[in-house]
């Protein structure tokens, strides 16, 4: 009776009746890597997780999983229990260990505000990306009220405490949930780190469904928020930000380059060592 009066499923009736044209973030993001896959791209997932987008959308990842790529992440579980490919790697981002302009796409979802130094990182970015490749970063918007709240809110409560009330409401366990620094999630930032590579455009993205989801009341006050986000002078305001980042040059190989490292339960075996 709850979730039918003032929990969830009020909550996702509310939803569609305000916002009914609305298309998820994560699907956006999954519709623009699909546009930019061609037969032999050579492509990198950074921090790839088990997975290239949130649950809810294995249609969608099942298409761009029919091109090969490169999944690299820091977790050796994630490697381990990646659905979409078996090209892993364990390492740290700072570091790719792979040889310049070796790939023509770099994806990365939900990662770039956990980068101590998101300076170096872009470098690394510029270094492995071909001449005429693009970068599709999707991460937080730090200019968003509930994003700048949960940076706030991380820094004052402990972890234990945050990662609690975070999977609450998205379903995440504690161990999914990383720690956060945003300093690459401002357009200003964002378009600063990029201008060693190439021309950047930041897109503004709404979210899926209001972080208060399990209670109506405050989940409509969310919903109204979004459907203002939807105009123009408010869209920096967007839940989410989706960077394309374009190398200017002409493209080379087209092939997806080997890994001359260990396999994720190798790599992981001896990380836990």
């Amino acid at each position: 009776m709850y979730r039918e009066m003032l929990g969830s499923s009020m909550t996702f009736r509310l939803q569609r009746g305000m916002l009914p044209a609305l298309v998820w973030n994560q699907e956006v993001y999954g519709q623009r890597i699909l546009r930019c896959l061609e037969s032999g791209k050579r492509w990198l997932d950074f921090g790839c997780g088990k997975r290239l987008l949130a649950g809810g959308l294995e249609p969608l990842e099942s298409a761009l999983a029919r091109t090969p790529f490169v999944g690299l992440d820091l977790d050796p579980e994630n490697l381990r229990g990646q659905l979409y490919t078996r090209r892993c790697i364990l390492a740290d981002g700072m570091h790719l260990p792979f040889k310049d302009a070796s790939f023509d796409l770099i994806t990365s979802n939900m990662v770039v505000e956990h980068l101590r130094d998101p300076r170096m990182a872009f470098a690394e970015f510029n270094r492995v990306l071909a001449p005429g490749g693009t970068i599709l970063l999707h991460t937080p918007n730090l200019a968003n009220y509930l994003v700048f709240t949960n940076r706030v809110v991380s820094a004052m409560l402990p972890r234990r405490v945050h990662a609690g009330l975070v999977a609450t409401s998205e379903r995440r366990t504690g161990d999914e949930i990383y720690p956060a620094f945003y300093r690459a999630n401002t357009r200003r930032t964002l378009r600063k780190l990029a201008r060693p590579i190439g021309p950047v455009t930041v897109e503004f993205l709404p979210g899926p469904r209001p972080f208060f989801h399990y209670f109506a009341p405050l989940a409509m006050v969310e919903l109204m928020l979004t459907r203002l986000s939807q105009v123009a002078p408010f869209r920096r305001f967007g839940t989410t930000l989706l960077v394309s980042i374009y190398k200017p040059g002409v493209a080379r190989g087209q092939t997806v380059p080997e890994v001359s490292r260990t396999s994720p339960g190798d790599a992981a075996s001896e990380s836990a060592a």
